[in-house]
C-alpha cells in the first residue's frame, strides 16, 4: 500500500481544521520515508501501525497548529469543521459560563463532547453552560505544551465512558523534551487594538536512554488587551443597524404606546394609591439628555436614546491575562518500566463589561416560591411623594433609569490545578499504564454595577438615592448600599485511579489479535455557588444558578482488534460504568476496515453511547429563567380575557435538579471510503449519523400548565385572585419543575476530504487540502413535536443562540522549500436562515413594516489566513501570520444574544478584523 493511502487510513481521511493534513503523530516531526512505529491513537487503546484503524480520527500536529497562526487551544479546536451549534465562544462574556470556551462536536452541545488531556479526564469549568452543561474550558490548556490534538468524531462511550456521545478531543502534551527554547510573539489587529503579548519557554534535561531520566518544564504567559465593538465599522460599531437591514437596538426610547425604556436621565410615570397607572397621564422624561456625553439623542417620544455599543459597554474580546505552568518528569526504572509525573498550574484573569443595569426587573424568589416583579404590581419600585426626582405633588411615581457611569462588570479569576503520578512498562507480554490523577478548577467571580432591589426601595423611600444627571447626585456610601459588590465561586474536583493493559496474542490469517483491558475509579464533585441574594431574587437582572453534587464512578472495559484476513479488520469494544447517583450503563462498539485493493478502502463503525446526568441536572441545583405558554386552562374558560387566553404569555420557569434522571443514550453510525486515484492524492467520504434519546432537558412549562397531572413533580405558582374574579385562582406566575428525560435528537451528515502533495523538485513541495463537513439534518423531537434546526438559527435557546450552519469547510495550500514555509488557509461557514427551525417563521421582523429583517437570512462567511516561517539558523526561527487577510466583516446578525449585531460563535474573526502576529523562537 502506498504511503499516501496509509496516511489516509491513519488520519481517518479528514483534513485538519486549519486546512493542513498531519503526516504523523510523533512528538517530533517525522520523515515520510521512515518506517512507522506502533502508536496509540484516540479511539482505541490498542497500539497499532499508523495506517490502521476503522474510526474517523483527525490529527493536528505541532506543525499544523503553528501554520494555522492561531494563538490558543480554544481557537484551534473551535475551528474544526465538526464544531457546530452549542459551542461556547470566549467572547460571550455575559453568558452563564463567563469568558470560558468549549467545543460542541456535531452540534450536540459541550456536555456531549469529551475533552481529554493525554488521554485522561480533567476537571470541568466550575460555571456550567446555561447553568446546566458541564464542559472543559479550552482556555486552560497551554498551547505551547501541546504536542498534537487528536479528534475522534464518532461515539466513543465504549472506549472513554460518559460525555463522549458526540466524540472526543484529546489534547496530547509533550512526554519528553531535551534542550532549551524561548519564544515570544506580538499581535495586534489592523485597527490597532486587541494587542496580544506572549512569552514562553521550555527547558528539558536528561536523556531517557542514556541518563535514565528526563524532566522538563514550560511556562507560557499571555496578556491580551480588550477590543471594543465601538471601534469597528458599519453595523458592528453601532446598535442602530437599520441602514443595513437590521433594527435599532439603542436603549432609552419613549414609544408611541406610552412605554418608557431605561433612560440616562430617567423617566417617571404617576401611579394611583394602589400602584396602578392613571389613565390619561403618561410618561414624563426628565431633562438633561443633551448634556450627557454618551452619544445620546432624543427620539420622537422624547426619550433619551443611548447606544450600548458607542457607549463602550460591548467588547469583541475581553481583557485577559493567562499564565500556564506545566512540568513532566520521567524516570526509567528499567528497560521494561518507567515512572512519570505531570504537574500543571493554570491561572486566567478576565475582565468583562456589559450595559448598565436597569432599576427594575422580574425574577423568582426561590426561598418563598414566588415571582417578584419590581416593574409593576405590589412589589414594584416607586418614588414616594416628595422625592426630589418625583415631579408629581400628589402621586407616587414609577421610575426608569440607568446610570451611564456604572456598567455591569464581572471579573473572573480561574485557577486549574492538575497532578498526575503514574507508571508504565511491559511485563509478561503486556504493555501496561496506570496512574493516579487529581485535578481541580476554581473560578472566583466578582460582579459590580447590579442593584439590590430591597435596598434600592429603602434608599428611594428616604430620598438618599437619586436618578438622573448621570448618577452624579449619589454618594459613594449610598451606591455601596444599593449596589453592593457581589462575590461567588465555583469549584469542581476530579480524582481518579486508572489502569490499562494491552498485548497481542493468537494469530488470525490477517495477523495477531490485539487486546486491551482496563478500568477506572473516579470521584467527581461540584460546588457552584449562587450569586448572593439571587435566591430571593433581590438582584435586578441576575437569575439564580447553583449546583452542588458529588459522585463515584467505577468502570471496566475491553477491546479487541481482529485482523480476520489481511484485507479485513474488525474492532470490538465493550465498557461498563457504574455511577453512584444513577446506576449502571454498558456500551458496545464495533468497527471494520476493508481494503479490497491498495487504492481503495472501506470503513465503518457502530457504537452505543450514554451520558450520565451532570451535577446541575441531578444534584442540589436550580436555574431560573423565563418562557412562554399558550393559555391558562383554569382561568381562560371563565374570564375569556386575553391576559389568560393569549398565546405567547410570559411565565417564570425554575428548573431544579432531579436525582431520578436516567442517562441519555445514543446510537452512532459511520460508513465511508478512502480512495487514492493517483499517487500522493487521496479523497475520503464518511457518512455519520447519531441518534440521542432520553435527552435531559428542563420540563416544558406549557405542557405542565396544559395537563399538570402528567407532571406530578411540577409546581404551578399563582398570584392573588384578581378583583374582577375574586372567587377564581389567580394568574400563573411561575412553573417550578425538575429536569426530565424527554425526546430525542437525530443528526446526520457527511465529511469529505480531498488532499494532494506535489513535489516541485528544486522548487520545494506543495501540499493542498480541502475538507467539508455537510450536515443533512438536526432534528429534535420533544413531546411529540419534531423540529429540524439544520441551516437555521435554532435551537435559539442554546448557548448564546449560535445557529446550526449546514456547511463548514476549510482549504489550504502550503509551500515548503528548505527553511521556508508559506501556508494559506481558507475558512467557510454557510449562510443560515433567521428562523428557529426549517419552515418556521422569521425570528425578526421590522416593527413598522412587518418585513423580515436581513431578508430573514444571515450571510455566509469566508476568511483567508496567511502564515510564514523562516528557519534562519539551527537556533533561530521567525514566524509571521495574518488572520482574516482581507478584513472580512462579520455578517449582520440581529438574532443572536451572544453579542449585538454579530454572531461570536460563527463569525468572531470578522469582528476582530485583520490581525497581525509576529514571533520568534530561539533554541539553545
Amino acid at each position: 500500500m502506498s504511503q499516501s493511502l496509509r496516511l489516509a487510513f491513519f488520519t481517518g481521511g479528514v483534513a485538519m481544521g486549519v486546512g493542513m493534513m498531519a503526516p504523523a503523530v510523533h512528538a517530533q516531526e517525522t520523515n515520510d520515508d521512515k518506517p512507522m512505529g506502533r502508536v496509540e491513537i484516540t479511539g482505541s487503546n490498542i497500539k497499532r501501525t499508523q495506517q490502521e484503524g476503522p474510526a474517523s480520527t483527525q490529527i493536528l500536529t505541532r506543525k499544523d497548529i503553528q501554520q494555522s497562526g492561531k494563538t490558543s487551544v480554544a481557537d484551534v479546536v473551535r475551528s474544526l469543521s465538526a464544531d457546530n451549534n452549542g459551542s461556547i465562544s470566549g467572547s460571550f462574556t455575559n453568558g452563564f459560563a463567563g469568558s470560558a470556551s468549549g467545543v460542541s462536536l456535531r452540534g450536540l452541545s459541550v456536555n456531549s463532547t469529551l475533552v481529554l488531556i493525554n488521554g485522561r479526564r480533567t476537571a470541568p469549568y466550575g460555571l456550567g453552560d446555561d447553568g446546566q452543561r458541564s464542559f472543559v474550558d479550552l482556555n486552560s490548556i497551554p498551547l505551547g505544551a501541546v504536542d498534537r490534538i487528536e479528534v475522534l468524531k464518532d461515539g466513543a462511550s465504549a472506549i472513554y465512558g460518559s460525555d463522549a456521545i458526540a466524540g472526543v478531543v484529546n489534547i496530547i502534551l509533550r512526554e519528553t523534551f531535551e534542550g532549551k527554547t524561548i519564544s515570544g510573539s506580538l499581535g495586534t489587529s489592523g485597527h490597532g487594538d486587541g494587542t496580544l503579548r506572549s512569552v514562553s519557554g521550555t527547558f528539558g534535561f536528561g536523556n531517557l536512554e542514556e541518563d535514565k531520566y528526563n524532566y522538563f518544564f514550560s511556562i507560557d504567559a499571555k496578556q491580551s488587551n480588550a477590543i471594543w465593538q465601538k471601534d469597528r465599522p458599519e453595523y458592528l460599531g453601532q446598535a442602530d443597524a437599520r441602514p443595513w437591514g437590521g433594527r435599532d437596538q439603542r436603549g432609552g426610547a419613549t414609544t408611541s404606546s406610552n412605554t418608557g425604556g431605561s433612560s440616562f436621565v430617567g423617566t417617571v410615570r404617576p401611579v394611583d394609591a394602589n400602584g396602578n397607572t392613571i389613565p390619561g397621564r403618561g410618561i414624563q422624561n426628565l431633562p438633561g439628555c443633551a448634556y450627557i456625553d454618551r452619544n445620546t439623542s432624543i427620539n420622537s417620544g422624547g426619550g433619551c436614546l443611548w447606544d450600548p455599543i458607542q457607549g463602550g459597554y460591548q467588547s469583541v474580546q475581553p481583557e485577559t491575562q493567562n499564565i500556564n505552568l506545566y512540568g513532566r518528569g520521567t524516570l526509567k526504572i528499567s528497560n521494561d518500566m518507567q515512572a512519570y509525573t505531570e504537574l500543571g498550574l493554570f491561572n486566567s484573569q478576565a475582565k468583562t463589561v456589559n450595559t448598565p443595569s436597569a432599576l427594575t426587573g422580574t425574577g423568582f424568589d426561590l426561598v418563598n416560591n414566588r415571582v417578584v416583579n419590581t416593574n409593576t404590581g405590589p412589589d414594584q419600585l416607586l418614588l414616594p411623594i416628595g422625592h426630589p426626582d418625583n415631579p408629581f405633588a400628589n402621586n407616587r411615581a414609577r421610575p426608569r433609569w440607568v446610570d451611564p457611569n456604572r456598567p455591569r462588570t464581572s471579573d473572573l479569576d480561574t485557577t486549574v490545578t492538575r497532578l498526575l503520578v503514574g507508571v508504565k512498562g511491559t511485563s509478561f507480554g503486556w504493555d501496561y499504564d496506570s496512574a493516579i490523577l487529581y485535578a481541580q478548577s476554581k473560578t472566583d467571580r466578582v460582579q459590580n454595577g447590579y442593584y439590590r432591589a430591597s435596598a434600592l426601595q429603602t434608599a428611594m423611600n428616604n430620598g438618599s438615592f437619586r436618578i438622573g444627571q448621570a448618577g452624579a447626585l449619589n454618594s459613594g456610601q449610598t451606591l455601596g448600599l444599593v449596589s453592593p459588590e457581589l462575590k461567588n465561586s465555583a469549584t469542581t474536583k476530579l480524582a481518579l485511579w486508572d489502569f490499562k493493559g494491552t498485548r497481542e496474542f493468537g494469530q488470525l490469517p490477517g495477523g495477531p489479535i490485539g487486546i486491551a483491558v482496563g478500568g477506572e475509579l473516579r470521584h467527581e464533585s461540584t460546588d457552584s455557588q449562587a450569586t448572593p441574594f439571587t435566591d430571593i431574587n433581590d438582584i435586578v437582572g441576575l437569575g439564580y444558578a447553583a449546583a452542588r453534587s458529588s459522585r463515584n464512578i467505577s468502570s471496566l472495559y475491553t477491546e479487541l482488534a481482529l485482523p480476520v484476513i489481511k484485507q479485513l479488520e474488525f474492532q470490538l469494544a465493550l465498557r461498563t460504568d457504574q455511577y453512584s447517583d444513577y446506576g449502571n450503563s454498558t456500551t458496545p462498539k464495533i468497527g471494520f476496515k476493508f481494503t479490497p485493493i491498495q487504492q481503495l478502502a472501506f470503513r465503518g463503525t457502530y457504537a452505543e453511547g450514554f451520558r450520565a446526568p451532570g451535577p446541575a441536572e441531578s444534584g442540589d441545583s436550580a436555574v431560573s429563567g423565563f418562557t412562554t405558554f399558550t393559555n391558562d386552562p383554569v382561568r381562560c374558560p371563565v374570564t375569556k380575557l386575553s391576559a389568560d387566553c393569549q398565546d405567547g404569555k410570559n411565565v417564570g420557569a425554575v428548573t431544579v435538579g432531579n436525582k431520578n434522571l436516567k442517562p441519555e443514550k445514543s446510537q452512532s453510525y459511520s460508513l465511508g471510503f478512502i480512495l487514492e486515484p493517483i499517487k500522493n492524492t487521496s479523497i475520503s467520504v464518511d457518512y455519520w449519523r447519531i441518534v440521542r434519546k432520553n435527552e435531559i432537558t428542563g420540563s416544558d412549562p406549557d405542557a405542565i400548565i396544559s395537563d399538570p397531572s402528567r407532571f406530578p413533580d411540577a409546581t404551578i405558582v399563582r398570584g392573588e385572585p384578581t378583583s374582577d374574579f375574586p372567587g377564581l385562582v389567580g394568574p400563573i406566575q411561575l412553573v417550578k419543575a425538575p429536569y426530565i428525560n424527554a425526546g430525542q435528537t437525530r443528526t446526520s451528515g457527511v465529511d469529505i476530504d480531498l488532499r494532494s502533495r506535489f513535489d516541485l523538485s528544486t522548487y520545494g513541495r506543495l501540499t493542498a487540502g480541502l475538507t467539508v463537513s455537510q450536515m443533512f439534518e438536526f432534528k429534535r423531537t420533544t413531546n411529540g413535536v419534531t423540529q429540524n434546526f439544520v441551516g437555521t438559527h435554532g435551537d435559539k435557546n442554546l448557548s448564546g443562540n449560535g445557529g446550526t450552519p449546514r456547511t463548514r469547510a476549510s482549504a489550504s495550500l502550503a509551500w515548503d522549500r528548505g527553511p521556508f514555509n508559506v501556508t494559506t488557509s481558507l475558512n467557510y461557514v454557510s449562510a443560515i436562515e433567521n428562523k428557529n427551525e426549517t419552515g418556521g417563521p422569521c425570528l425578526n421582523l421590522d416593527p413598522v413594516t412587518g418585513k423580515a429583517l436581513t431578508n430573514c437570512r444571515i450571510a455566509s462567511f469566508t476568511t483567508v489566513d496567511l502564515f510564514g516561517r523562516w528557519d534562519v539558523s539551527k537556533q533561530w526561527q521567525v514566524t509571521a501570520a495574518v488572520a482574516n487577510l482581507f478584513d472580512r466583516l462579520a455578517p449582520l446578525d440581529v438574532q443572536t444574544y451572544g453579542r449585538i449585531n454579530y454572531n461570536p460563535s460563527l463569525h468572531q474573526s470578522g469582528a476582530v478584523g485583520r490581525y497581525f502576529t509576529v514571533g520568534a523562537r530561539y533554541t539553545f
